[in-house]
């Protein structure tokens, strides 16, 4: 009983500042019960003192065991522990000891003893105490921040400050800066335009300056930016960043009494784990995908930091931590400390100058007088601003981002001040503290950039001036330093120079501070913002481009351009071998003019890597089409619509309720229904219509039944069977002539001003085929909508139940309920059905004209599953020669041959050429995977390769050279379900017969038009049961 209300109280008693008595009643309670133990503890820390006659001064008000954590339990502004401390070090001394649990500390608030610790005795208090953040989500101390002084840090430190933090480094990186600066004054400049009211537009600026700092350090770090939601990733990061800057500013009871830890006081360890378990899921798919893209980077192209790290650890650890862990914790490590404290810096300084509009008035005054209304400032301008630098100096005097100094640990004995602290010490600066001391900054509370231009001249912030040391002092410093002096003050000014802002009411700005190890305002901050340039001035932020085009092709006619090429139907003649025949002519990468649009194509796997890694997101777009707009819901089928929000959503809903391996599972007994059901039609009309123990079937049409009976019924719990709906009959005629349509090369797409005379009669049947789809599809949503309610509480729900409960009383960005639902449900079986039949029909023929292939995938079967059951999906993983003859149909027949196209939504470069916005890209996945110089006689069917020259290849998308289902963010999201179908349907088929081909003619394997490639004639097979009767009942 005594357990459970120790375990209830502690949690309320060490996060409420108030609280102090709870937390005595909890240590008399612990005490109580390890009171022998205390006195042991107490016993081995006292043999550890030194003897001598000098020791710090001890402040009073130290409880029983936890000595004065009590007293640094408060969040309220000025209950913060640097604030607690400054009243402490005005009772107690500049320098003063305390007992934080079983450790002694030592705190320091005065300038001449904090020159003597980072000076005389820098060395010896060089160290790091181990803390549980730092364990938990620090990598076990590998931050190098954080980590213990030795040769670990020595190294991480060094490849920190040459490859960010060294002059030549920021100045190569000038340019990522001042794009995304720009590109931030931009948005606000939009959102001005969009929803001003009486010439200004009121914006919350913290979220505004943690987009920037974000973008910005993403970009420079891992090559990822948080705008416009590019990478979600990011977005993750920058929230578990913020709680882990919380932690660590945190009063850990378990770091103080250890003996506790089991208890998690406070909830800090589960906090922990939360917060390291999501930086490490962003941080770990980076560095995969960074490893990906190895190899791609060319001479003189820009890498990130972690392509350095990379290339730093190749083939080697770092002292102590295996090279993964150290890439991944000093990565998130500079990510997290060049993030928090710039932002916490940026929003003070904006408060600041709210508060104080004659400051403010100044600086944009000193703008317009160096810089004009003509340009935007640049970087190379803040040297010439001293008012402005004098405010960023101000700033960081009142609010240094961390007040408290990263706790210091004595690695040995040491003097300061003439007091003896003992190894093991831990030290505390109260940078605050310094910072607003009155005998050093007269009125230090005041806001007065003038002192620095004055009485403070020669004071800078670089560790030398110990009353002004916001980045620390001697080795254990903040090595960002350099970068967060060119950031700060240029963000500042291009904002000061584009907007005249002021505060929404006459109301100072609320200035309270949050709890952490930086300090961030802990209110939003609301800004009324106003342009002061020429409209022109925001709309110049361009990205620089070289000078290199892509090769183009040759046989371009006047308007139509290279669209006379594509226009054959026939078999050798369909685009994706009239382009592979270009890229021979060409190379691997080449542009076409398609009407008005360029296009480049892309046949190499390396190319194609960089497209899928390097410019995922660029190229993640997809362009407006006439197929799209009609039959697509005007763009809001998501595996054809524009990248977005729209698009993110439906795809996560897609992945998460149909794709996800829960949901996978959970739908297993449909597919083996439906597929023994099939099996047995076939065992039915062998009975009845065989010939010579044969039957011969169209097994192109019994896939199609089979395919569109199993997703029917998953998605809408229809099926095609027995002609059960007329609907799935209607739809699957009409998804084929959707394909076809697809892939076909529309003339109103290229040259849109011809829309009207609709040549090819497209638009006519695009609307034919709309109009039958939409009618089966509305038919279907009425019903659901109709028996919703009825269904019981464990009763199986379709995709479109699922879909009608999310989007149930709202909208899904841009699209009215009914729009999304239908256009969502229709994209999903149209790309799950057509693209699954027709990689089930060519594997058949494969099969069938190689009848030793298919003997060897029976023979398998007979082995590991026998005749007396029916192969299951869980015996498929056994079945490795049937899983190779399944890649190597992938491999020869992709079913959709090019990529569905991509189109650029900025600027980028591939292989070193430039790819303007807008550009339209297709990846021509039939030529790659036909390459001789990755596929040795590439036109044979070898399922054998991936048994050894390939065994190590798959189809997930990270192999460039095998990629049926594509790769980056909008590959097929249904690739787990095609892999469980596709290998299971063939597994059954060769356990349940014999086959055999009709005569001695190999298959036809002629392929039709369209964006996936059927076999263009019908797939006749001779059929006959190998297995007992019993098992076809």
């Amino acid at each position: 009983m005594t357990t459970i209300c120790i375990v209830h109280q502690i949690p309320a008693a060490f996060t409420n500042g108030g609280a102090t008595m709870d937390i005595f009643l909890i240590v008399i309670m612990v005490a109580s019960s390890s009171v022998f133990f205390f006195f042991l503890r107490k016993h081995a820390f006292s043999a550890k003192i030194h003897s001598k006659s000098k020791r710090v001064p001890g402040a009073g008000g130290a409880w029983p065991i936890i000595g004065h954590l009590h007293l640094l339990s408060g969040s309220e502004t000025e209950q913060l522990p640097h604030k607690i401390m400054g009243r402490m070090a005005d009772k107690y001394g500049p320098i003063f000891g305390m007992k934080l649990g079983v450790h002694q500390v030592v705190v320091v608030s005065d300038p001449k003893l904090a020159k003597e610790c980072f000076t005389t005795n820098d060395l010896a208090l060089a160290g790091r105490p181990k803390s549980m953040a730092s364990e938990i989500v620090g990598y076990k101390h590998a931050m190098f921040a954080l980590s213990a002084y030795g040769p670990y840090w020595r190294e991480t430190r060094k490849i920190a400050t040459i490859e960010l933090f060294s002059a030549r480094r920021i100045e190569m990186l000038k340019h990522i800066r001042e794009f995304e600066v720009k590109s931030g004054i931009k948005e606000i400049y939009s959102d001005w335009g969009k929803n001003n009211l009486n010439g200004v537009v009121k914006m919350e600026m913290k979220e505004w300056i943690g987009d920037l700092v974000m973008n910005t350090m993403g970009k420079i770090l891992f090559g990822k930016g948080r705008r416009s939601n590019e990478d979600e990733g990011i977005n993750k990061a920058h929230k578990a960043i913020r709680r882990f800057f919380e932690l660590l500013g945190a009063f850990v009871v378990a770091d103080f009494l250890p003996y506790l830890r089991w208890l998690d006081i406070g909830g800090h360890e589960k906090a922990m784990k939360e917060v390291s378990k999501e930086m490490d899921s962003v941080v770990e798919e980076w560095l995969t995908e960074h490893k990906t893209k190895r190899g791609i980077i060319k001479s003189g192209e820009e890498e990130d930091f972690m392509d350095v790290m990379l290339s730093i650890c190749e083939d080697r650890d770092l002292p102590g931590f295996d090279a993964d862990t150290a890439i991944k914790a000093n990565c998130m490590g500079l990510l997290s400390a060049g993030t928090d404290t710039t932002i916490v810096t940026l929003t003070w300084a904006l408060c600041l100058l709210l508060n104080n509009y004659e400051a403010l008035k100044k600086a944009q005054d000193e703008l317009d007088a160096h810089v004009g209304n003509n340009r935007w400032v640049q970087e190379s301008d803040i040297k010439n601003l001293v008012y402005l630098q004098a405010i960023v100096k101000e700033v960081l005097r009142l609010y240094p981002a961390g007040p408290l100094s990263v706790p210091h640990e004595s690695m040995e004995d040491c003097v300061i001040g003439g007091y003896d602290i003992p190894k093991g010490t831990r030290l505390l600066v109260n940078l605050w503290k310094i910072q607003h001391d009155p005998n050093i900054w007269p009125n230090p509370h005041e806001f007065k950039p003038e002192r620095f231009l004055s009485t403070h001249k020669d004071v800078d912030v670089k560790g030398n001036h110990f009353e002004l040391m916001p980045f620390g002092s001697g080795r254990r410093m903040c090595p960002g330093i350099s970068l967060a002096l060119q950031v700060v003050p240029f963000v500042i000014a291009v904002l000061l120079q584009g907007f005249d802002m002021k505060r929404p009411s006459d109301e100072a700005i609320d200035m309270s501070e949050s709890f952490g190890l930086t300090v961030l305002k802990a209110s939003p901050l609301q800004v009324l913002l106003a342009p002061r340039l020429a409209s022109k001035q925001f709309y110049s932020v361009k990205k620089q481009s070289s000078s290199r085009k892509v090769p183009g092709a040759g046989g371009a006619w006047p308007i139509i351009g290279h669209l006379h090429l594509l226009a054959g139907s026939e078999s050798d003649h369909l685009p994706h071998k009239t382009l592979s025949r270009m890229a021979d002519k060409y190379g691997p990468i080449f542009g076409m003019k398609l009407g008005v649009h360029q296009v480049v194509v892309v046949s190499d796997p390396k190319l194609v890597k960089e497209c899928f890694t390097t410019n995922d997101l660029a190229l993640a777009n997809r362009p407006k089409s006439m197929v799209s707009e009609i039959i697509g819901y005007k763009d809001a089928m998501f595996g054809l619509c524009s990248y977005g929000p729209y698009w993110r959503e439906t795809r996560k809903i897609a992945t998460i309720e149909l794709f996800s391996a829960r949901r996978i599972e959970m739908l297993k007994h449909i597919r083996e229904f439906e597929v023994k059901s099939s099996v047995k039609e076939i065992y039915n009309n062998w009975g009845k219509n065989n010939l010579n123990g044969f039957v011969k079937m169209e097994m192109k049409e019994w896939i199609g039944d089979l395919v569109m009976n199993t997703m029917g019924k998953i998605l809408f719990g229809k099926g095609r069977r027995s002609n059960e709906d007329e609907g799935i009959n209607k739809a699957h005629k009409a998804i084929r002539r959707f394909f076809e349509l697809l892939g076909a090369f529309v003339v109103a797409d290229f040259l849109p001003y011809l829309r009207w005379l609709d040549i090819g009669g497209h638009e006519k049947a695009m609307k034919e085929v709309s109009k039958e789809l939409d009618s089966v599809v509305a038919e279907w949503l009425t019903e659901h909508k109709t028996k919703r309610g009825i269904i019981k509480s464990g009763e199986e729900e379709d995709f479109m139940d699922v879909m009608l409960s999310i989007c149930e009383d709202r909208d899904l960005l841009g699209f009215d309920a009914d729009t999304a639902i239908k256009a969502t449900c229709m994209a999903l079986l149209s790309a799950g059905t057509d693209t699954t039949i027709v990689t089930l029909t060519w594997t058949l023929s494969l099969l069938l004209n190689n009848y030793q292939s298919l003997q060897k995938a029976q023979d398998e079967l007979d082995a590991h599953v026998g005749k007396n059951r029916w192969v299951q999906e869980s015996d498929i993983k056994s079945l490795v020669y049937l899983q190779a003859i399944v890649k190597e149909a992938l491999r020869l027949y992709p079913a959709a041959p090019l990529s569905v196209p991509h189109e650029s939504m900025e600027d980028c470069t591939i292989s070193g050429y430039d790819i303007p916005k807008g550009t339209r890209l297709l990846v021509n996945l039939w030529k790659i995977q036909h390459d001789p110089n990755i596929w040795p006689n590439p036109l044979e069917f070898k399922p054998e390769r991936f048994l050894s020259t390939h065994k190590d290849v798959d189809v997930k998308g990270n192999h460039f050279e095998l990629m049926p289902f594509g790769s980056g963010r909008r590959m097929c999201p249904g690739i787990s379900l095609a892999l469980q179908v596709l290998p299971f349907v063939i597994a059954k088929l060769l356990q349940g017969f014999n086959m055999k081909r009709p005569s001695d003619e190999p298959i036809d394997m002629s392929e039709s038009f369209g964006l996936t490639v059927l076999k263009a004639s019908p797939l006749e097979v001779l059929l006959a049961p190998r297995l007992a009767p019993d098992l076809y009942e």
